[in-house]
């Protein structure tokens, strides 16, 4: 019979627990490269080094290249340094036109756009990102009562001040 282990959650919530993971996560590579470096210090080889830490030796000469350039601040990974994009500047300009020029108002509609014209897969969060860095903005639709008089909005101000 198992039974489920009690944890007290007093301490830190989940975000925070999350947060502390990836720092030391992110610590433990800047540390691999530290250890590397200190290798080639104290004369091991580079192939010697890469074998002992698991990597590719063309990733120890980039370890080497990054100490060489900038010293210990240059082995921590620069903020932005995510992968390339699938799509490439001209494919998002012309995405930018076939959106404002079809009137396309969901990242659902804007994820399968861009899956039939560019055959390109993003998940629908890597759309939102895209559309925002597009300056494309978003908000909640609301509905507009077709009964509504022309002055509406100076009606209301005027009630409002009254």
């Amino acid at each position: 019979m198992n039974r489920k282990p009690t944890i007290n959650k007093d301490f830190t919530s989940v975000e925070e627990l999350q947060i502390r993971i990836k720092k030391l996560e992110q610590d433990v590579k800047v540390l691999n490269k530290l250890y590397f470096i200190n290798d080639i210090y104290h004369d091991v080889s580079i192939t010697e080094s890469c074998k002992k830490l698991g990597i590719t030796r063309v990733t120890g000469h980039n370890w080497l290249n990054q100490w060489n350039e900038g010293g210990y601040d240059s082995l921590d990974r620069k903020s932005g340094s995510g992968g390339q994009s699938k799509l490439t500047p001209e494919q998002k300009k012309e995405l930018s036109e076939i959106i404002i020029d079809n009137k396309i108002y969901s990242s659902k509609q804007v994820l399968e756009l861009i899956k039939e014209k560019f055959n390109v897969e993003y998940s629908i969060r890597q759309v939102e990102r895209i559309l925002r860095d597009l300056k494309f903005g978003y908000g909640k639709p609301y509905t507009i009562y077709s009964k509504m008089p022309e002055d509406a909005e100076e009606s209301l101000k005027k009630n409002f001040k009254e």
